[in-house]
């Protein structure tokens, strides 16, 4: 502004205070000029715009992220289907059965990947909608179990104390354990089994949990866990996924009126839970 005596208009900076995280300040300035067209002074302003920084870096990650996790399953799904127009009488049984299953898991990732942003468009517009019935949790979980033990070697047992009647959403419910299984099976490979516990908390709340072996998740990383788009990782390996999983299980708890949390210590495993209304039965 000094030099060429116009205005600024949102100019961001970046400010970091000794052992602090960094800033980031907006700059809004005119130039005051006398009558004679000399430069006197000025009024600027400054507002912290961090967290809009913030939302805006989000979204260019979000969008660097879905656009590498669509394209994985869909380059995979393409190149199996299109060696199968291109040499199918000449494949062996054996090789079309195998870039036949390979098509179908790529078909499985892309649907839950779109699942994910879906759930995600429907959670932040207030569409997600509840049909609570009754049901028991042994049965949900057979039915969760069946889901993803084909994907694992790893044991995946249950355990109760009680027997339970939950009065909730059992698909979305099912959508919230099976995540938490998945993400056992994924971040805790070396885990030889996966535990899915429920106990009553007193007499109008169950508890359910998924408790692993593994090799624990670091307490400066179990308050990010439940956010959108964040993901961790195992061993410094990074995985596919768009860190959406978590953050819809939250809001399904949370719109059943439960609480949800995770407890891990390095080396010794984790635990992520849920609580939800009950009766007994």
């Amino acid at each position: 502004m000094m030099l060429t005596k116009g205005p600024v208009y949102d100019v961001e900076i970046g400010v970091q205070a000794p052992d602090k995280e960094i800033r980031y300040i907006s700059i809004n300035a005119a130039p005051i000029i006398n009558k004679d067209g000399e430069l006197t002074g000025g009024i600027g302003t400054f507002m912290d715009v961090t967290t809009r920084r913030m939302i805006t870096q989000g979204k260019d990650d979000f969008i660097s992220i879905a656009s590498h996790e669509l394209k994985t399953p869909v380059t995979s799904l393409k190149a199996s289907l299109q060696m199968l127009e291109r040499s199918n009488t000449k494949l062996s049984a054996e090789l079309r059965e195998k870039l036949i299953a390979q098509s179908i898991r790529s078909l499985n990732s892309l649907s839950n990947l779109i699942n994910d942003l879906l759930d995600t468009s429907r959670v932040e517009q207030g569409h997600l909608k509840l049909e609570k019935k009754p049901f028991h949790l042994q049965e949900l979980f057979e039915d969760c179990r069946t889901h993803v033990q084909e994907t694992t070697d790893q044991t995946i047992s249950f355990d109760s104390s009680a027997n339970p009647v939950i009065v909730a959403d059992s698909q979305q419910i099912g959508q919230v354990l099976v995540n938490f299984i998945t993400n056992a099976i994924k971040y805790a490979p070396d885990s030889a089994q996966i535990l899915v516990c429920s106990s009553m908390v007193n007499d109008l709340e169950t508890k359910i949990s998924v408790t692993d072996n593994g090799p624990g998740i670091p307490q400066d990383k179990l308050d990010h866990l439940f956010k959108r788009y964040y993901r961790t990782d195992y061993n410094g390996q990074k995985f596919t996924g768009l860190g959406l999983g978590l953050y819809i299980s939250a809001e399904i708890i949370k719109n059943h009126g439960g609480k949800i949390g995770a407890n891990s210590q390095l080396g010794q495993g984790s635990e992520f839970w849920f609580t939800l209304p009950t009766t007994t039965g």
